[in-house]
């Protein structure tokens, strides 16, 4: 094969994966997934990805504490100072952030106290500076309402993120998966 040959192939190779390539970051599309809309009053199946020190890292902040539900902090340096209703622990009626595996953020109050997540912070205790292998909580959600503004932050001394309309509610029946 002469030069002039083995160039002009190497030409149309090159000219191909360019073509391919700028087909590939503007012509190529995924359809954004459409987020549920979770009404009030309603159950659902839920699938939570987590690690065992989201138990102690995951906050929120907010002024609001609808249904006697709030965040750990109620402004950005402030924790919660309101006592809890007699009879329930505060954990019960603190509200955490938690995504679900197609990226949805929920406020669940007390996820860590069901007895499947109790159980895998015995067997992988949430300790920082440590890997930790992500697994799914798989939980019934029962919708209480939504938060109209809130903050949240993913991690100790992160940063905290402003959010709008964000559904909180309890968690039930759980059960865990590999994440």
């Amino acid at each position: 094969m002469e030069t002039a040959e083995i160039q002009k192939a190497v030409s149309w190779v090159v000219g191909g994966l360019f073509v391919f390539a700028l087909y590939s970051e503007v012509g190529y599309r995924h359809k954004p997934r459409k987020q549920r809309s979770f009404v009030e009053g309603q159950e659902y199946d839920v699938a939570i990805t987590l690690i065992s020190t989201d138990a102690k890292a995951l906050a929120c902040w907010s002024a609001e504490d609808p249904n006697n539900r709030h965040c750990q902090f109620q402004s950005p340096t402030e924790q919660w100072a309101k006592p809890a209703p007699s009879g329930r622990q505060a954990a019960e009626d603190t509200l955490a952030p938690y995504k679900t595996t197609d990226d949805e953020l929920l406020l669940i109050p007390g996820l860590f106290q069901q007895p499947a997540l109790r159980e895998r912070l015995n067997i992988d205790p949430p300790t920082f500076g440590v890997e930790h292998i992500r697994f799914v909580a798989n939980c019934k959600l029962h919708i209480e309402g939504k938060l109209k503004e809130i903050n949240v932050r993913w991690a100790t001394n992160g940063q905290w993120q402003q959010q709008k309309d964000v559904p909180f509610g309890g968690v039930t029946s759980c059960w865990l998966s590999d994440g």
